[in-house]
């Protein structure tokens, strides 16, 4: 019996992992990337918080080879029209989580004591949006064009918050917490969207052996580095490296794309690829 190929399938989140956290870099990572995009020897797929519109912004920035993304924290998976036909209503998107307008309608619903204390990007003007986060207006106005989460301030006491959670759950809506602002998300995750790629790659590629491999430096990369057949933790220098006792789950030997060409590249060559340099 003829032994199928090995194809990995890369699942990256971007800052601090694909990117360099203060330059936004992917140097080394995008010379790796675009020859494995361009011998067709792997797909690599960004999962990250930020908005399709964001990530598009980025992708004219620093050509990065995908044709699959997973968006604001696993809740939409974008791909080609012959990998989600006519789905979410529209062809080439998928909706894990809970889409914008009802999120938005649920909102709408809270009581007047908790909506008072709740401002979302939906309450905020652009110019809002800049004086909260510190984006260019430009990158306000892509980051407020949210498909299935809405980022929000919270001016309420502890009690309330829990009150807040508590209502939202009846909706099937959960509360994350970032750095300084909530999000109001469905229950979707970064594994789930990496389950559901696979699913759609297997489909299309029959004959190989797929293999998932995915990178993050942050809490809410953990479960889809650990639900990999490869999982690397990248350094966060800024903050706290995650840690893990899986077999399967691996440290960079550096933070950002340095660290993610290093322990790609180990990835690779312990399944039998060698990648050709041009």
């Amino acid at each position: 019996m003829t032994k199928r190929p090995v194809y990995p399938v890369i699942f990256t989140d971007l800052d601090g992992t694909l990117l360099d956290h203060h330059s936004y870099s992917a140097k080394p990572a995008d010379a790796l990337a675009a020859r494995l995009s361009r011998q067709s020897l792997a797909e690599i797929i960004p999962v990250t918080s930020k908005t399709h519109a964001e990530l598009l912004c980025l992708q004219q920035e620093i050509p990065l080879p995908f044709s699959l993304c997973v968006t604001e924290n696993g809740s939409v998976i974008h791909g080609p029209e012959s990998y989600f036909p006519g789905e979410d209503g529209r062809s080439g998107r998928i909706t894990l989580g809970i889409a914008y307008p009802a999120i938005m309608d649920q909102i709408g619903k809270l009581p007047r004591s908790l909506r008072s204390h709740f401002r979302g990007f939906g309450d905020m003007s652009v110019d809002e949006v800049v004086d909260a986060t510190g984006l260019a207006p430009d990158d306000a106005r892509r980051a407020k064009d949210r498909q299935a989460t809405e980022p929000f301030l919270w001016s309420g006491t502890d009690g309330e918050l829990e009150t807040l959670v508590a209502i939202v759950a009846e909706a099937g809506l959960r509360i994350q917490r970032g750095g300084r602002f909530y999000h109001l998300t469905g229950r979707a995750t970064k594994e789930q969207a990496m389950a559901r790629i696979i699913e759609k790659i297997a489909g299309h590629k029959p004959d190989c052996n797929l293999v998932s491999i995915a990178l993050g430096d942050g809490p809410n990369d953990l479960a889809m580095i650990e639900t990999a057949d490869f999982g690397v933790i990248m350094p966060n220098p800024q903050g706290v490296t995650i840690i893990s006792t899986r077999p399967a789950v691996r440290t960079a030997p550096a933070p950002g794309p340095a660290g993610w060409v290093t322990a790609v590249t180990e990835i690779l060559a312990e399944l039998g690829l060698n990648i050709p340099e041009s």
